[in-house]
């Protein structure tokens, strides 16, 4: 796992938090499981490429995770 070379204001960490604490409950996922792991290193990634505000990165990470037509796997797993 790589490390974010950006820095996070303590308002840009309680949108991280409310973005990922909000999508774990939609998901039914537990915030220590693998999954919600992989949720924030891909809001990480999307804070770090300018969504930085909770609307912003709620729908960028909705995005980002939803499954593809014809697949369960999340567009991220894909691109592995």
């Amino acid at each position: 796992m790589q490390f974010p070379i950006f820095t996070l204001d303590d308002d840009e960490i309680e949108v991280l938090m409310s973005v990922i604490d909000a999508w774990c409950q939609t998901n039914q996922t537990d915030p220590e499981s693998e999954c919600a792991r992989a949720a924030i290193a891909t809001a990480l990634d999307l804070m770090e490429a300018g969504f930085r505000t909770r609307e912003s990165l709620s729908i960028a990470l909705a995005n980002a995770l939803a499954p593809s037509v014809g697949t369960k796997k999340p567009r991220a797993a894909l691109t592995k």
